[in-house]
């Protein structure tokens, strides 16, 4: 968790100096913060686990298919254009892949001093305060008032239809990952 608070600490210092910003072969963005951040995660990741592979977003050869059953695939900011404009929403990730199936789960969202983890079957948590506020799933057997979550600010026709449908309530975009850590605690 250290690894996490300290690389989200390096992604906020490197955008109040001012990011430096390049484009990928998909014309997508990258900053000196999604590369200095993916070095740190990887130097702890090689430090702790250095048998298991890992596959990271701004270093992956997107010619060549996947072939490990056990890697380490981390996003080191997801949300980049956020990122870039001084929104809070950008995340830090990491997951353990085991037999092709999740087996930890880091998502840091370091402007807002958020940060969420998994392991195992079924147990999530929020760590709050150096406390871990443990995310259980509530079994509700009536659907209450519902809120929709998307990364796109316009709603498709068939997104909007879907919401007619259930009779969401409240529409909210978000365009990292954190959008499912507001799920998770029901905010």
């Amino acid at each position: 968790m250290e690894t996490f608070l300290n690389a989200g600490q390096k992604a906020i210092e490197l955008r109040n100096k001012g990011l430096k910003t390049t484009f990928k072969s998909d014309n997508s963005p990258v900053t000196n913060g999604d590369l200095e951040v993916d070095k740190l995660l990887k130097e702890k990741i090689i430090q702790t686990t250095p048998n298991i592979p890992i596959i990271s977003e701004e270093t992956v050869n997107l010619n060549k298919n996947n072939e490990y059953k056990n890697f380490w695939l981390i996003d080191p900011i997801d949300g980049t254009k956020d990122y870039i404009k001084n929104n809070d929403e950008f995340t830090l990730n990491a997951s353990l892949i085991i037999d092709l199936e999740p087996a930890i789960g880091v998502i840091y969202a370091p402007a807002k001093k958020k940060l969420f983890y998994s392991y195992g079957n079924g147990f999530s948590f929020e760590r709050f305060e150096q406390k871990n506020i443990n995310l259980e799933c509530k079994k509700k057997t009536k659907l209450g008032e519902v809120h929709a979550v998307s990364h796109s600010a316009i709603p498709s026709n068939e997104v909007l239809k879907i919401h007619k449908k259930f009779n969401v309530k409240k529409f909210v975009s978000m365009s990292s990952s954190y959008k499912f850590c507001v799920i998770a605690t029901g905010e």
